[in-house]
């Protein structure tokens, strides 16, 4: 069975060729739908887009590794709230 990557999740595999101190601990890919980078795109400031990314600690294929995640960014529900409280006339 093949390998078929999921929508912005990747894993961290530990470098098992660092030859020194500044070589990377981890290594691995992560796959972007193109999806959230069009929704996120104009939501950059100075160049820089900003996306989520969480980690989970798990053993595939017999080995340690880092399953990851990516999103858009959390948005404060109390922003939301703020909004709302402002447009409410009592």
């Amino acid at each position: 069975m093949a390998f078929e990557p999921k929508p912005n999740t990747g894993v961290l595999w530990p470098n098992e060729k660092k030859q020194a101190e500044n070589h990377p601990d981890f290594r691995g890919d992560i796959f972007i739908d193109l999806k959230l980078l069009k929704d996120l795109a104009p939501k950059a400031e100075n160049g820089l887009l900003k996306i989520s990314i969480a980690g989970w600690r798990k053993e595939l294929a017999g080995k340690k590794c880092l399953s990851i995640s990516a999103s858009a960014p959390y948005i404060k529900p109390a922003a939301v709230q703020e909004d709302f409280d402002q447009s409410m006339p009592f």
